[in-house]
């Protein structure tokens, strides 16, 4: 599908396919394959920039081609975010001498929605201002989804030491992987971004690379940021996984001591069910005897065993 935007008093106004000499911002998501020819034939983009955009596994990178600039970065899928998982896929920016032409496999937002989230929303004139506003759209729903990590990521740890912890043990898993994929779609988007000043098709201004400047911080806290919460998780599934099998040496060492409790009646029922001469045999109470002496054995070992404390 793509989608056609131009500016009207600074404000950019979905078209028709009928000005698309006027819009300076197209948006292709998931192209069939003639609206890809179409990109291909009308603004010289190779159709291996255009796929390789498309392929969820693309790694953020900048390339400077002979008719036009390549950016890749990394976007939060918003469709499929929850609580503890949270993916991405990559946006593909290629700037043109007149335009700005994004590529998407989703529709993780529209243009309406690049400042709707802003107080103040910039003017989107130009194709820069464009470029600008959709970088920072992008870093900005990752901000959004990363705030509430550190609350869930508290509640996390407060619940995964105690007695409830299988209880967040799956969503504790999903949001460690969660972390290190979007850490690492974070570091890639980093470096693609310091390298923006390569690019021959943007024209900055001395505002205009402030907040470029402004984004690339940004995006270095937020790495800073997800490389400590991946750090935290690691250590919280260590401690989970610590706890698990502290449980479990506590179950065995129990069984082993109800066994060896055990030992002692079964031994002496064992003896009394053989065959053979055995003291008071011919006793009418023998069978209480054995009981009883069972029952002894038993209150021992539970005594010893209470006083080592191994029960």
């Amino acid at each position: 599908m793509l989608r056609y935007y131009a500016s009207e008093n600074g404000v950019l106004k979905e078209v028709d396919e009928s000005r698309i000499d006027e819009a300076i911002w197209i948006d292709m998501v998931a192209p069939n394959p003639d609206e890809a020819d179409f990109m291909r034939r009308e603004f010289e983009i190779d159709l291996q920039d255009i796929a390789d955009c498309l392929d969820p596994n693309e790694r953020a990178r900048v390339e400077v081609a002979d008719n036009y600039d390549l950016v890749v970065l990394r976007s939060l899928l918003t469709s499929r975010a929850t609580e503890d998982k949270m993916d991405t896929i990559p946006v593909g920016i290629i700037l043109t001498p007149e335009k700005i032409i994004t590529i998407r496999i989703g529709a993780t937002f529209v243009g309406g929605e690049v400042t709707a989230d802003l107080k103040r929303r910039p003017p989107l004139a130009t194709k820069e201002q464009v470029f600008v506003a959709v970088i920072r759209k992008i870093i900005r729903d990752i901000v959004r989804r990363i705030r509430p990590v550190e609350r869930r990521i508290a509640y996390i740890q407060e619940t995964i030491l105690s007695a409830r912890r299988r209880e967040v043990a799956h969503g504790a898993f999903t949001l460690s992987n969660s972390l290190i994929l979007l850490n690492t779609s974070l570091l890639s988007n980093l470096n693609a971004i310091s390298m923006l000043p390569k690019l021959r098709n943007l024209q900055t201004i001395k505002e205009m690379s402030d907040v470029m400047d402004d984004i690339e911080n940004d995006v270095a806290q937020l790495y800073e940021m997800t490389t400590i919460y991946r750090e935290t998780m690691s250590n919280l599934l260590n401690a989970y996984e610590f706890a698990e099998s502290n449980q479990l040496s506590t179950i065995m060492k129990t069984l082993t001591t109800i066994s060896l409790i055990l030992i002692l009646p079964t031994l002496l029922a064992s003896l009394y069910g053989m065959n053979v001469h055995l003291p008071f045999e011919s006793d009418p109470n023998a069978f209480w005897i054995v009981i009883g002496l069972s029952a002894i054995a038993v209150a021992g070992l539970w005594i010893v065993f209470r006083l080592k404390h191994i029960l």
